[in-house]
């Protein structure tokens, strides 16, 4: 299964780690490559995150000749106005709605609004990003009181911690509930 990381200037780093973690815990409890992940940056090269990180991507938007399964949309820890990650969002507008799964972590449900790819359908949030979110996108359901949520191909969370539990939640859904206790085993601690 393909997996779009998407990057951008700013984004939070540990909402792309966090969930290829995940990821990559599930194909070392399947014993199989399941999982192929790709960190998908602008352009080519190391994208700087908001701790400032320079992560390097495995592909470019200008450069990707085929379809994710599913595309995850990390978050940052200041959202900007409508024309920041114009690239982004014009790609995801395309290649997100021929994609298996559509996944934002926290506030990366703005990328995903802006893409248009939720409109009349539910997301979740950081509570601090809900109002701006419902206010700027009235066609997309806005809520709060949902670690993680489900509206069809569309999954979105509510947080940095969240997007563990989001990633869980796709994990179990493509190899099953007794794999993804297992990857939740061996990289949460019990009780949290």
């Amino acid at each position: 299964m393909r997996v779009g990381m998407m990057v951008y200037s700013g984004f939070q780093l540990l909402e792309v780690s966090c969930p290829m973690d995940v990821f990559q815990e599930a194909n070392r409890v399947c014993g199989a490559a399941f999982y192929e992940q790709h960190v998908v940056g602008p352009r080519p090269g190391p994208v700087t995150c908001s701790n400032g990180t320079a992560v390097g991507t495995t592909a470019s938007l200008r450069d990707l000749q085929t379809s994710f399964d599913i595309v995850m949309v990390p978050g940052s820890p200041a959202t900007g106005s409508e024309r920041e990650h114009r690239e982004l969002v014009n790609w995801l507008t395309n290649a997100g709605r021929s994609a298996r799964k559509i996944a934002s972590v926290s506030n990366g449900a703005f990328l995903v609004a802006r893409a248009g790819l939720a409109n009349d359908r539910w997301l979740t949030t950081r509570e601090r990003d809900a109002q701006r979110l419902a206010s700027e996108y009235p066609s997309v359901h806005v809520v709060t009181d949902q670690i993680c949520l489900k509206d069809g191909n569309l999954y979105s969370s509510g947080g940095v911690s969240a997007g563990i539990y989001l990633a869980l939640a796709l994990v179990g859904e493509d190899l099953g509930e007794h794999i993804a206790g297992d990857v939740a085993k061996a990289l949460l601690r019990p009780g949290i």
